[in-house]
């Protein structure tokens, strides 16, 4: 049953006589605005600001939660300062986003290589070559070389490791040795796609990432891009905790858009770019949208997924593993775990936040990330605490901070990361993300809509505005 409150029929998409009257009744009080934008994060405040300062003033940004940034969300507690959603600035001069973060002198210092300490593991603790590794980090660079992954382009991503490895690894990938790597591997590449498998995401995606170089953080928080895409802009220009159930776009005005916010505030805009999580969309398009959206677009996005991937932070006042941030990678070589820790298998590297040596960070990605996501928070310590002693064969201190992101159960995100397309949506013939961003246009033929839905951009981690590209 659509949860909107203009009294659907309760199919989705459908609309009968007494929703048309309430259309004319909604029509009548609504809000007369130029643009409205819906949804807070990185696009849709790009937007804002675009427009803002190109002389469009006559806007008002929707969000559904209480806060701005959407999957940007610094978070500082306890005098620890982390990143539960984009964290990194990714490559150099070439990106637009760390030429912007350049210019506010809010780019961060990277420490050398050398000022870790790297430790390659198996899960008992025993010293591994770091071979292993280096492996990995090369075929994972030799990827973003061109024409490596054309081959390919008919199957997954994963499929380009699974037979490269084969070829650069003597043992072969059917050794245990090979299967240990193999597994370091792809749970390392879900890391950086945010794939719950690699063999979901489409070679020809994966080759569409622009490698611009080392990575780079904020100095304050990714919060500071925030602060900077609403800089001289209203307060009163952006609502919060207004989340929009229904947007008729082919209204019997036939010149505006009709937005209806989950509280009943009604807007009536000269145009409306939608911004929302794909995630999002993808599960709540037919109960929003009136009329349906056209079938091509559907079938467009839901090739695109986004994927889940969740952060577990656990800090301690002091690191007890030494002076140096750490950087553990572990190489599961066997598989003993007690079924109810069986998402620990995914945890193939762990390590030091930058600004809080003392505070550890792991990725969980795919089912294993919405398992953890209802996992109770003392669960989730009591595992990560036993992972840590058997790797490091060390006592190790209860953490005085902790904290777990929960983006799948977002309703507003339904995933976090990258979004990528998957093999079957290559397949049908979606290759770029900009088959989801167009203009719809009305029964009388004019472009009222906007979809804006392509997510965390490879490129730059974010969709940006054009003054920033």
């Amino acid at each position: 049953m659509c949860r909107c409150c203009l009294g659907c029929s309760g199919e989705e998409g459908s609309i009968n006589s007494k929703v048309i009257l309430n259309i004319f009744y909604k029509l009548s009080r609504a809000v007369n605005v130029d643009v409205v934008v819906i949804g807070g994060g990185v696009a849709g405040l790009s937007a804002l600001n675009t427009l803002f300062t190109h002389g469009v003033k006559d806007i008002l940004l929707l969000e559904a939660q209480d806060r701005l940034g959407g999957r940007v969300h610094t978070i500082r507690q306890d005098g620890v300062l982390v990143e539960e959603g984009a964290e990194w600035i990714h490559g150099g001069e070439q990106n637009s986003l760390y030429r912007l973060a350049t210019k506010l002198d809010a780019v961060d210092t990277n420490l050398p290589d050398d000022a870790w300490d790297h430790r390659f593991v198996t899960q008992d603790g025993r010293l591994v070559d770091s071979e292993v590794y280096e492996l990995a980090e090369l075929l994972m660079n030799k990827c973003k070389e061109n024409g490596m992954l054309v081959p390919f382009y008919n199957t997954s991503y994963g499929q380009y490791y699974i037979d490269r490895i084969q070829e650069a690894y003597r043992p072969g990938n059917n050794t245990a040795s090979g299967k240990a790597l193999l597994h370091y591997l792809e749970h390392m590449v879900n890391y950086e796609e945010g794939t719950g498998s690699w063999q979901d995401m489409s070679a020809r995606d994966a080759d569409q990432f622009i490698n611009y170089g080392d990575d780079h953080q904020w100095q304050d928080g990714y919060d500071t891009l925030i602060s900077q895409l609403t800089v001289g802009i209203p307060d009163s220009t952006m609502k919060l905790s207004s989340p929009v159930c229904k947007i008729f776009w082919d209204t019997p005005d036939q010149a505006r858009v009709l937005v209806v916010t989950l509280e009943g505030d009604t807007f009536l805009a000269q145009h409306v770019i939608v911004t929302a999580s794909i995630g999002h969309i993808r599960e709540r398009h037919k109960h929003i949208f009136s009329p349906e959206l056209p079938a091509s677009l559907v079938t467009a996005f839901m090739a695109v997924h986004l994927g889940v991937a969740n952060k577990v932070q656990v800090g301690w006042d002091e690191p007890w593993w030494g002076t140096d941030p750490l950087d553990l990678h572990i190489i599961w070589t066997t598989f003993d775990l007690p079924l109810d820790m069986s998402w620990l298998y995914g945890e193939v590297n762990i390590y030091s936040i930058h600004r809080h040596r003392g505070v550890l960070q792991l990725f969980v990605t795919g089912a294993n990330s919405i398992h953890v996501e209802n996992l109770p928070e003392d669960i989730i310590k009591k595992h990560v605490l036993y992972l840590l002693k058997r790797v490091t064969g060390e006592n190790i201190p209860q953490p005085t901070f902790f904290r777990r992101s929960r983006w799948s159960s977002n309703p507003w995100t339904r995933g976090s990361y990258s979004s990528y397309i998957t093999v079957s949506g290559a397949k049908a013939g979606i290759h770029h993300r900009d088959q989801l961003a167009v203009p719809l246009t009305n029964s009388k033929g004019k472009a009222l809509l906007v979809l804006s839905v392509t997510s965390l951009l490879a490129s730059t981690g974010h969709a940006l505005a054009p003054e920033y590209i």
